[in-house]
């Protein structure tokens, strides 16, 4: 298929486009339940994680300052400052936890989930063309092929996210380290959701990566408009299938690349 550019609002537009298909067809309902369960459980395994290990990560923050009691009250002059440290200390540690906790289900939520994600996938390509391309072998040997791409995307968000924290700590970058994260995030949105069509192609990682780079202007329109559905916690449980299923169609609309070897065998 031969690809086509499509500008910023053409990738937002996909969002649109996707609901509506959504609202239309009751039968891709199910296929979207389902994820949003699978996250959920990982949801309330991550709480009850942080809930069992609240008080021995509390503890360890105020151990790292110990604070006798004071035996004069000129003592306060130091003590009061470092239990007022050594409680903020505990607070930043709960919260880092907490969110380290919570990013790391998200995506093992993500990773359980894909398997039904992409019979959803399949289900909008077949839609909107009347039928499913695949390269990709079928059945569980499939199931398992996207769980492990699924796996590579996020093991790839953690790096980059990592790349830019690090560079955060670098005085002076900061600004470039958030708008350079901002931006990751952003074109990594659509590489992680188109994933499930490009699985099927036989698309290698480096190639979508190529060819999401190369419309990227339609992608950082998905991309943004994507994770405006990310600012009220745990949105994106629900957003998870509509996301899959606009990426899905925006795939389509752009043109899927050709899969690996595909111009060896010419």
């Amino acid at each position: 298929m031969a690809a086509r550019r499509l500008g910023f609002f053409a990738g937002a537009a996909s969002l649109g486009a996707a609901l509506r298909l959504l609202r239309s067809h009751s039968e891709l309902w199910v296929w979207c339940v389902l994820p949003v369960l699978l996250n959920l459980a990982a949801f309330a395994l991550a709480l009850t994680l942080f809930w069992h290990y609240l008080d021995p990560i509390g503890e360890s923050a105020r151990m790292l300052i110990p604070t006798a009691e004071p035996t004069a009250w000129y003592a306060w002059l130091w003590v009061g400052p470092l239990r007022a440290f050594s409680w903020l200390l505990k607070w930043l540690l709960l919260g880092a936890f907490l969110a380290a906790t919570y990013f790391l289900f998200t995506l093992l939520g993500g990773v359980l989930a894909s398997p039904v994600l992409d019979v959803l996938s399949r289900r909008v390509e077949r839609l909107r063309t009347g039928g499913v391309l695949e390269e990709s072998p079928a059945g569980w040997v499939g199931a398992l092929r996207v769980a492990v791409e699924e796996g590579k995307r996020a093991l790839f968000l953690l790096g980059g996210g990592l790349a830019f924290f690090l560079v955060g700590w670098v005085p002076g970058l900061q600004l470039l380290a958030v708008v350079g994260a901002l931006l990751f995030a952003m074109l990594f949105v659509p590489l992680d959701y188109t994933g499930f069509l490009l699985d099927r192609r036989g698309v290698s990682f480096h190639g979508r990566r190529r060819w999401v780079w190369l419309h990227r202007r339609a992608m950082l329109g998905f991309g943004a408009s994507a994770l405006g559905t990310f600012l009220l916690p745990g949105l994106n449980f629900l957003c998870l299938p509509w996301l899959v299923s606009a990426a899905t169609l925006l795939a389509l609309d752009l043109g899927v690349p050709e899969p690996d070897g595909a111009r060896a065998k010419v």
